[in-house]
């Protein structure tokens, strides 16, 4: 069984993240969707299962 890591920061602290963020904000719509239909990890999901989505939120300490 795996442990659970929790990985906290607050509001406007950088992340050590490896993406491109330049190329991530020149990417078209087009571009966005068609890079969404081949990532096989998430599928998209239909308006029927956004429907059944539940908005949930953190909670506050």
């Amino acid at each position: 069984m795996s442990q659970e890591i929790r990985v906290e920061r607050k509001k406007g602290e950088p992340t050590n993240g490896k993406s491109d963020l330049e190329r991530l904000k020149n990417m078209t719509e087009e571009e966005i969707e068609n890079n969404a239909k081949d990532d096989e990890d998430l599928p998209l999901q239909s308006d029927e299962d956004l429907k059944r989505f539940k908005r949930v939120a953190p909670k506050k300490d």
